[in-house]
């Protein structure tokens, strides 16, 4: 059976970040977890300034600092760390990936794959990306620039027929 479409596509960096950032905000609920934990801490250190205990609810106002620090600046930098140090996902190994009508396959040096649409996990669509994701935290990163004309409406045909 002939594919539907075929893709040829690399990782770059800047791609990496913004699929983790999408993956810690959108499945992982980062933005959540960060609202719980600030509220968390404002909550101990609130009582420490009213009772006087200034020192201690300052070296808490520099952990929630740090926190935050943390959710919003360390999780790019550790995806940057990842990125870097994987030579299975840089820039210069390349992605062919063939879309079927019941599932799809990805080769590159370093291996081929079947999927079928039935066991993704969920598919994500960006402004500037698909992530066809297999579980919580592992997916394929698709940038809407390597994409064939009729990519993207059968993509979505494909998510919403399995409810992904």
């Amino acid at each position: 059976m002939e594919p539907r479409f075929i893709i040829h596509s690399h990782y770059s960096e800047e791609e990496f970040v913004r699929y983790n950032r999408t993956i810690q905000y959108k499945l992982l609920h980062l933005k959540r977890n960060i609202i719980v934990t600030n509220v968390a801490l404002l909550a101990m250190i609130v009582p420490q300034f009213v009772v006087g205990q200034y020192y201690y609810g300052i070296a808490m106002l520099v952990i929630l600092a740090v926190a935050n620090w943390y959710f919003f600046i360390g999780i790019d930098r550790k995806a940057k760390q990842i990125y870097r140090k994987n030579p299975f996902i840089q820039e210069n190994v390349t992605f062919d990936l063939t879309f079927h009508d019941e599932h799809y396959e990805g080769a590159s040096e370093n291996g081929t794959s079947s999927v079928p649409y039935s066991k993704l996990h969920t598919i994500i669509e960006t402004p500037t990306d698909f992530y066809i994701m297999h579980t919580l935290s592992s997916g394929t990163i698709i940038p809407k620039g390597d994409c064939p004309e009729g990519f993207a409406d059968f993509i979505r045909q494909v998510k919403a027929k399995y409810n992904k």
